[in-house]
C-alpha cells in the first residue's frame, strides 16, 4: 500500500487490556479518540481529521468496518471489541478500494472467522470496582462444508464515581456482546460468511465535573457543582436521572469467488440499534443542560468488487457502493434551573435519511522493476435529508408550551469525483519508498440537538481535503526490525466543526459548522523490534500535528460565537505532539511454563475539543501500565495480573463551557487494576 497502515493484532488488544474502539487510540499513533456524553458515541479524529461532534446523528470522516461492514455510527461501534483477529487503521482519503468515500482515513476491525478445526477459549477477569468480564468462543465444523463459531463477551462492574450529595455511584458497566458467524463453502472456490451480531448495555453513564458554578452562583462548594479541587472521583448528579439503555444488533452477509484471474467480494449487512439514555452533561445537580437521547437507527448498506491482474503488471479493483440509513429521534435538553421554571424543556424531534453510493476503481501499475504507479478515482452521490425541529416543551421560551423553537425539512443532493495517484519504489524485498497526492469528501451534516435557534439547524455543506503524503516502510531481518514513518500535508475546504454560541434565551450551546479554509501537517514515526534481543520485544510510535484555521470564524449562520476564533488558530482534536512504548520481555521458568512481563506507557498533548470555547481543551494524558503473565509455553492456559492508568493520573479528557457559561470536564479513569485467566481448548 501506498499510504500509511498501522495494525494491532487481537492478541495485543488484550495485553493492552482493550475493550472499546475508541482505547486502540493511545498505541496509534496520529488517532485520538474521547467519550463525549454517555460513552456511547465516541469521537475519532485520524491526523486531526474527524467530526467533533457529540450527537449520535452524524458521522466522521474516519470510515469505521466491521468485518466488512460501514458502521457510520459511533453507537453501532459500542461492545463488538471481542474475540478480535487484527485491528487495521489506514490513514488518508479512502475509497478507492472499498467501502465509503472518507477524509480522515478507516478504523477496520476483523473478528476471529470461523475454521475446520474444534476449538475455542473461556476467558474470566476481576478487576477494580467489582467488574467481572468473562469472554468466550467456540469453533464447531457442523460438515466438511460448513463451520461455526460462536463469541461472547460481557462485562459488569459497579461505578467508580461518587456523588458528593447522594452517595450514588455513576460510570458503572454492564454490557453484553454476542456474536454467531458461519461460513459456507460452496465449492473449492466460493464461499460464503453469515453474521449476526447483537449488543446490550445497561451501564450507568460516567457524570462529568462542573467546576465553578457554585462560585459563579455565590452558594457554597458541592450545592450544584464539586468546585475547583475536588477528587478525581466526585461528581454531583443530585436526583437527576442519569442511566443507560442500548440494544441492537444486525446480519452481515460476505460472499467471496476466487477465479483463476481475480477474485470477486460482495459484503452486505443491516443493523438496527435502540438508545434511551439520560445524561448529566451540565456536571450540576441541577438541570442546566442534561440531555435525553431516545433514537431508533435503521443502517443498511452494500459494497462490491473485483480485483484482478492483468499481464502480470496491471492490478486493477473495480466497485460499487451502496448505503442507506434513518434516524428517527426525540433529543431533550433538560433546562428547568437555567430558564427559570420546572418544565423548562427542549426537544428536537426530528427524522434523518441518507442515502450514498459510489463507483470506484484503483490501479496499481508496474512500470519497471521495483518501480509502481498508483492510480485511483471515485464518483460519489449522496442525498442527505432532514425533518423536524425543537419545540418548547413548557412554554417558557415562548409562552405557548409545545410551540415550535426552530424547524428545517430540508434535502440535499450531491456528486463528487474524488482521486488519488503515487509512486511506490520497492528499494529491496520489504523495504518501499512512496509519495502519493489525494482528495477526499465528508458529506454534508446536519446538527440535531435541540437548540433555540433555528440556524443552529442549518445543513453544513460537504468538508473537502487535498492530501500529499510521503513514507517509507522497512522489514529488516526477517521481520525482526520493522519502522515505518511517513511526511504530510493536508489542505481543507469547509472543515466541518463543532462551535460555542451564543443562542436565543441567554443560552450557550454547541453547534456545528464549518471552518472556509484549513490546513494540517505532520509526521508519524514508529519502529518494532522483535526477538533481536531473545525474548525481548520493543515497540515505539511518535507523532507530530500541526493542525491551524487558514481562516478567521466570528459566527455560524448569523450566530456569534462564545470566542471568536482567528486565522491560524489551533484547530480541535489535533494533539502538537504524541508518542506511545511498550516492552514485553519472556522469561522461561521451570517444567515448560513460561513468565511474560510487559510495560507500556503513552502521552499525548492537550488538545482543543471545540472552537469559540475557552473552556474546550484537555490537559496533557499520560498513562502507564504493566502486565505479568505466567502459563505453559503450549499456551493451553494463561493467568494475568495487570494495572491500567498506574501512576492514577487525573487529567481533563474532555472540557467544554456549559449552557449557564461555567466549566464542565471528564477526567481519565482512575487506576485500575485487575487478573484474567485464559483457556484454550
Amino acid at each position: 500500500m501506498a499510504n500509511t497502515v498501522n495494525t494491532l493484532s487481537g492478541r495485543q488488544l488484550e495485553q493492552f487490556h482493550i475493550v472499546s474502539p475508541k482505547e486502540i487510540a493511545a498505541f496509534v499513533p496520529g488517532v485520538t479518540a474521547v467519550n463525549a456524553v454517555s460513552g456511547s458515541t465516541p469521537i475519532f479524529s485520524i491526523r486531526g481529521i474527524g467530526l467533533d461532534d457529540y450527537i449520535g446523528t452524524n458521522m466522521g470522516g474516519i470510515g469505521i468496518y466491521q468485518d466488512g461492514v460501514f458502521a457510520p455510527y459511533p453507537v453501532l461501534y459500542n461492545g463488538q471489541m471481542y474475540d478480535v483477529q487484527t485491528v487495521s487503521v489506514e490513514k488518508g482519503p479512502q475509497g478507492f478500494e472499498y467501502g465509503r468515500s472518507t477524509t480522515g482515513g478507516s478504523i477496520n476491525v476483523e473478528s476471529v472467522k470461523p475454521s475446520s478445526k474444534f476449538g475455542g477459549f473461556l476467558n474470566w477477569g476481576y478487576s477494580s470496582y467489582n467488574t467481572n468480564t468473562g469472554k468466550g468462543a467456540i469453533n464447531v465444523p457442523i460438515t466438511d462444508h460448513i463451520f461455526n463459531r460462536f463469541s461472547f463477551s460481557y462485562i459488569k462492574g459497579d461505578g467508580w464515581q461518587h456523588d458528593v450529595n447522594t452517595h450514588k455511584l455513576y460510570g458503572a458497566q454492564d454490557i453484553l456482546g454476542l456474536r454467531n458467524q458461519t461460513r459456507f463453502d460452496l465449492d473449492d472456490r466460493s464461499s460464503l460468511l453469515l453474521n449476526i451480531h447483537y449488543t446490550r448495555d445497561r451501564g450507568t453513564p460516567m457524570s462529568p465535573q462542573d467546576t465553578n458554578v457554585d462560585q459563579m452562583n455565590n452558594v457554597p462548594v458541592g450545592t450544584y457543582g464539586v468546585g475547583p479541587n475536588a477528587k478525581n472521583n466526585a461528581v454531583n448528579v443530585g436526583s437527576n436521572r442519569a442511566s443507560r439503555d442500548e440494544n441492537g444488533g444486525g446480519v452481515g452477509l460476505n460472499f467471496t469467488r476466487r477465479f483463476d484471474w481475480g477474485t470477486f467480494t460482495s459484503a452486505t449487512g443491516i443493523d438496527f440499534y435502540r438508545r434511551s439514555n439520560y445524561d448529566n452533561y451540565d456536571g450540576e445537580s441541577v438541570n442546566v443542560g442534561d440531555y435525553h437521547w431516545n433514537d431508533t437507527y435503521i443502517v443498511q448498506s452494500h459494497d462490491m468488487h473485483l480485483r484482478t491482474t492483468i499481464a502480470k503488471r496491471l492490478h486493477l479493483t473495480v466497485g460499487v457502493y451502496e448505503s442507506y440509513d434513518k434516524i428517527d429521534g426525540a433529543y431533550t435538553s433538560y433546562r428547568s434551573f437555567l430558564l427559570g421554571g420546572p418544565d423548562g424543556n427542549l426537544t428536537d424531534r426530528f427524522s434523518q435519511q441518507n442515502l450514498s453510493t459510489g463507483l470506484y476503481v484503483n490501479t496499481v501499475t508496474n512500470i519497471v522493476k521495483g518501480l509502481d504507479f498508483i492510480a485511483g478515482g471515485r464518483l460519489s452521490y449522496d442525498e442527505r435529508g432532514f425533518h423536524g425541529g425543537t419545540h418548547d416543551d413548557g412554554g417558557l421560551l415562548t409562552g405557548v408550551p409545545g410551540s415550535s423553537l426552530s424547524y428545517l425539512n430540508s434535502n440535499h443532493t450531491y456528486e463528487r469525483w474524488t482521486g488519488k495517484v503515487g509512486l511506490r519504489y520497492t528499494i529491496v524485498p520489504g523495504t518501499f519508498v512512496y509519495g502519493t497526492i489525494s482528495n477526499g469528501y465528508k458529506a454534508g451534516s446536519y446538527f440535531a440537538g435541540p437548540v433555540s435557534s433555528p440556524s443552529a439547524l442549518d445543513y453544513v455543506r460537504p468538508e473537502n481535503l487535498i492530501a500529499y503524503e510521503v513514507g517509507a516502510k522497512s522489514s529488516l531481518f526477517h521481520d525482526k526490525v520493522i519502522l515505518e514513518g511517513s511526511l504530510f500535508d493536508y489542505e481543507y475546504h469547509n472543515r466541518q466543526t463543532l462551535f460555542v454560541a451564543e443562542m436565543p434565551g441567554n443560552i450557550t450551546s454547541l453547534s456545528l459548522g464549518p471552518i472556509p479554509r484549513a490546513r494540517t501537517r505532520g509526521g508519524e514515526l514508529s519502529g518494532t523490534l522483535h526477538n533481536l534481543v531473545p525474548n525481548l520485544d520493543l515497540n515505539g510510535s511518535f507523532a507530530y500535528l500541526d493542525g491551524r484555521s487558514i481562516s478567521s470564524v466570528t459566527n455560524i449562520s448569523g450566530l456569534p460565537l462564545l470566542s471568536n476564533v482567528d486565522a491560524h488558530s489551533a484547530l480541535p482534536f489535533a494533539p502538537r505532539f504524541s508518542w506511545s512504548a511498550y516492552a514485553r520481555y519472556g522469561i522461561d521458568l521451570i517444567h515448560n511454563y513460561r513468565a511474560t512481563v510487559q510495560v507500556n506507557y503513552t502521552w499525548k498533548d492537550n488538545m482543543l475539543v471545540a472552537l469559540g470555547d475557552p473552556n474546550g481543551q484537555t490537559s496533557k494524558i499520560s498513562s502507564m501500565g504493566m502486565r505479568l503473565e505466567v502459563g505453559p509455553k503450549t499456551g493451553k492456559w494463561t493467568a494475568a495480573v495487570y494495572v491500567d492508568n498506574m501512576l492514577n493520573k487525573h487529567g481533563n479528557t474532555y472540557s467544554y463551557t456549559g449552557s449557564d457559561n461555567s466549566r464542565v470536564q471528564y477526567l481519565q479513569t482512575p487506576r485500575w487494576v485487575g487478573c484474567d485467566l485464559r483457556y484454550n481448548f
